[in-house]
């Protein structure tokens, strides 16, 4: 197979040249300041090893543009309390090799957990969020939006997006995938309002397209503007193929967005972080699907595509097609994996993918609900430390950050609280086969 469509340059509509087609996807690192919802030095640190990487496009995960709407307890917020010096020294370390580098802004809505605020989310309507294979709730029933809400939520990214673009980021890019508030408005299954933001597929898109344009006016035909978006929401009567082939063409029509990265799932229908996109049938045919989404609704906008693309195959059959490639868990063990598809390092690649956990699948639905999602994020933290990923089975990890994970790492605990969590973790099966014995 030719490799050498993963390294050729791509010009943006706005003008922003990217050096290659490989992107490193948005991770939530869950690694803010956990107070004051910070830039920290292991967040710019991490960073660093990324933009020394060799991607052509580096997207931040998860950054929240209102502090009542956290997705963890550890994500970074911008508004306007936000220490910005922080916020210039992470665009510095994205940038440093060269990299366009552009934040995702997200609201999570009502997947906004009680580890993060004990405040009432917000949602296009009050339907609450239940995970699959979790039994408790960990997510507060939300409250219906009003006009004004939803006016607030466009300010507020709007703000964001100008924001980081004065810190030094090349632009931003908009969560309206995986179920977060964005990805609400445009689900028949979480919007079931009435009025100007519901009711039928072009009121349910109202919402993205207004936040769209806010964010393109705040700042500037010169900046980068993308997109998240789930191809399908893998949920009966959710937002779908159908419903994302009309979204892409009112989209491409604004004329406001430079790329659109193409995703699947919900915390809801348990993909995005429960679960496996393969369980779904999605990976292996995700491709010709967004190719036919393309072709039949936005010929001329440029997409990314990400999930499952953890070899240099994969990713060459991805440009082929004149798709940007987007990486995420690969590089979680791997910053510098770009560099070594584009040097052709063939015995690096097969560690990498030798090394991606595999899961048995009872154990990702039922026992362990988010064990790769929690795994995923241990890399992230080794990577910022400096040190080498660590294996699925480590025993630090299933002993103590699983159960952390599992419980939303509850970062605002105090050391005591957290410790009483950690002894009733551990303990709690002991008692119950000693009560069950007796």
């Amino acid at each position: 197979m030719e490799w050498s469509s993963i390294g050729r340059s791509v010009v943006l509509p706005c003008g922003v040249r990217l050096k290659n087609r490989l992107c490193k996807a948005a991770t939530s690192e869950h690694l803010g300041e956990p107070r004051q919802n910070d830039v920290t030095p292991e967040l710019v640190r991490l960073y660093e090893r990324w933009g020394d990487g060799g991607a052509g496009l580096i997207i931040t995960g998860n950054v929240i543009v209102s502090r009542g709407a956290l997705e963890a307890p550890r994500n970074v917020v911008l508004d306007e309390r936000t220490e910005m010096d922080g916020v210039r020294a992470w665009a510095r370390a994205c940038r440093r090799g060269g990299a366009v580098a552009i934040v995702q802004l997200s609201h999570a809505g009502r997947q906004s957990p009680v580890a993060a605020s004990w405040a009432r989310p917000v949602a296009p309507s009050a339907v609450a969020l239940r995970l699959p294979g979790v039994g408790l709730p960990l997510h507060r029933a939300p409250r219906e939006m009003r006009i004004e809400d939803v006016r607030r939520v466009v300010r507020s990214f709007a703000l964001a997006a100008r924001l980081a673009v004065e810190a030094g980021f090349d632009g931003v890019q908009i969560h309206a995938a995986h179920g977060y508030l964005l990805s609400q408005f445009l689900s028949p299954r979480g919007n079931t309002r009435t009025d100007a933001y519901g009711g039928d597929d072009a009121k349910r898109l109202a919402a993205l397209l207004e936040v769209v344009a806010a964010v393109r006016a705040a700042v500037g035909d010169r900046r980068v503007v993308g997109l998240k978006l789930n191809a399908s929401d893998f949920e009966d009567g959710g937002f779908d193929e159908h419903g994302c082939a009309k979204a892409l063409a009112a989209l491409d029509a604004t004329r406001c967005l430079d790329l659109v990265e193409l995703s699947a799932g919900t915390y809801a229908g348990g993909v995005a972080c429960m679960g496996d996109p393969a369980d779904f049938g999605l990976r292996r045919s995700f491709l010709d699907l967004a190719t036919d989404l393309r072709d039949r609704s936005c010929p001329t906008l440029r997409l990314v595509v990400t999930g499952g693309l953890s070899t240099r195959e994969s990713a060459a059959r991805a440009a082929d097609r004149d798709f940007l490639v987007g990486i995420a868990r690969p590089m979680c063990l791997d910053p510098n994996l770009p560099l070594r598809w584009l040097r052709h390092e063939e015995e690096d690649e097969a560690r990498i993918a030798e090394n991606l956990p595999k899961i048995p699948r009872i154990w990702r639905r039922l026992f362990v609900p988010g064990l790769r999602f929690g795994w995923s994020l241990r890399q992230l933290g080794r990577l910022a430390r400096d040190l080498p990923p660590a294996p699925l089975w480590h025993a630090p990890y299933l002993l103590f950050v699983l159960p952390r994970h599992l419980l939303f790492e509850p970062a605002r605990l105090s050391v005591r609280n957290a410790a009483i969590i950690f002894f009733g973790v551990v303990t709690a099966p002991t008692v119950v086969l000693l009560l069950k014995s007796n």
